[in-house]
């Protein structure tokens, strides 16, 4: 930890007491999928909005770390990419979120016979196993096709920050690797219950959300199995050595193959990418988006 930290601890019940409020709010809505007292697709739009908004306002009144808060600077960048590149991305990834509840409800498959709580776990598992590949892959892998696997994927990578509204920040062909490969693929395959998919879908929404929340939230030994943004910090620093934790939701597969890290009250010292990398700015809108394509 270096002197430029900054950090600003938040109040104890929103340390430690968020996520598992944000638990709470998801097992409840879970309670009206399974008991169908409301529609999936409107459970499942409404549990995420409400907490994208609680976040935000969280967020806004404790950043954990002032460097990384949003200013109107980076607003105005975001606003470029959320005028264009993230309401597609945002637009694609809820319209093949609520096409893989659609589709789940008319597929057999392997596992369409086994009990609701067997399918959610199955769904979180090979969901997060596939996702860690790809993700590990868009950072690690050598080649002509790794490179482009990360050139596809560094529009998330480039800004110097980390707060809540990166979460829906990323080039179009990463968000449609992600979710084309690691929720629709899977969901055709195995034959998912309806009500898995969309519990399954709450939880992923909610660990998306909160592993980018620029505030400080203390998840304890509960980081051995969930990603939370403990961790996910530590994927965004620009030191190479320790920009790992490749889980979206699960943090299993990092702890299985040696990518885990987990430093409890110390944040990275920077954010980004390294400026050697010869990559353009996050505010070069058109250059980020032809990155994927330049030779």
């Amino acid at each position: 930890m270096t002197a430029a930290n900054s950090v600003n601890p938040s109040p104890g019940f929103i340390r430690f007491g968020l996520y598992p409020a944000s638990w709470m709010a998801v097992l409840a809505a879970n309670h009206l999928v399974v008991n169908e007292l409301a529609g999936p697709r409107l459970v499942w739009g409404s549990v995420i909005g409400i907490l994208a908004v609680t976040y935000l306002a969280v967020e806004f009144a404790w950043p954990y770390e002032r460097r990384w808060s949003m200013t109107w600077r980076s607003l105005l960048d975001d606003l470029r990419y959320a005028a264009v590149n993230t309401a597609f991305v945002a637009g694609l990834s809820a319209l093949l979120s609520l096409f893989a509840i659609s589709i789940s409800g008319n597929l057999i498959g392997p596992a369409s016979n086994w009990p609701l709580p067997v399918q959610v776990v199955a769904c979180l598992l090979i969901f997060e196993a596939i996702n860690y590949a790809l993700h590990r892959a868009m950072h690690e892998m050598p080649g002509a096709f790794g490179r482009f696997l990360w050139l596809t994927h560094a529009a998330h990578h480039l800004p110097p920050r980390l707060y809540l509204v990166m979460h829906a920040v990323f080039h179009p062909l990463n968000g449609m690797i992600i979710q084309g490969l690691a929720i629709i693929l899977p969901v055709w395959l195995m034959g998912y219950d309806q009500k898995a998919v969309t519990i399954f879908l709450m939880i992923n929404g909610m660990h998306g959300l909160i592993s980018h929340f620029n505030v400080d939230i203390r998840m304890g030994w509960l980081n051995r199995i969930f990603v939370g943004p403990e961790l996910h910090r530590y994927h965004h620093s620009a030191d190479q050595s320790e920009a790992m934790n490749y889980g979206a939701t699960l943090s299993v597969y990092d702890q299985l193959f040696g990518t885990f890290v987990y430093r409890p009250g110390e944040p990275p010292a920077e954010l980004g990418v390294d400026e050697r990398a010869g990559l353009p700015e996050y505010g070069k809108w058109f250059r980020v988006m032809a990155l994927p394509f330049a030779r």
